[in-house]
């Protein structure tokens, strides 16, 4: 989702609400404004290099979180203006370890939490 909302520089976001919550889902909105304030979308897409579980909760009983672990690819993506002029920062990593919080919300599983950071995953 977050992919379709970048690549419409800010524009699809009605699919938001089904994949996060709280935080999360607060945190893609604001995404969403700076990008349709700057007028930035990107082109290309991420591609997905693993995705782990690293946790299950809560022990004993119906399991309604999750946690987990992905390397992502950023480097066949392209954040521009509306002029088409690439803005990345140089030296911005394209490799990108991401952490995620799931819960399991009215029967739909949501990110709930989340934080990633530049590795050579």
């Amino acid at each position: 989702m977050i992919n379709t909302m970048t690549s419409s520089g800010g524009t699809a976001v009605q699919d938001l609400p089904k994949v996060a919550s709280g935080v999360e889902l607060a945190k893609s909105q604001i995404q969403a404004e700076r990008y349709r304030g700057e007028k930035i979308k990107t082109i290309g897409g991420i591609e997905i290099r693993w995705v782990k579980a690293v946790k299950m909760g809560p022990p004993g009983a119906d399991i309604t979180t999750a946690s987990v672990k992905a390397c992502y690819d950023t480097s066949k993506a392209r954040a521009v203006d509306s002029t088409g002029k690439t803005i990345r920062v140089p030296g911005t990593p394209t490799r990108w370890l991401d952490n995620r919080d799931l819960q399991l919300i009215g029967g739909v599983w949501k990110v709930v939490k989340g934080k990633n950071q530049g590795a050579s995953c």
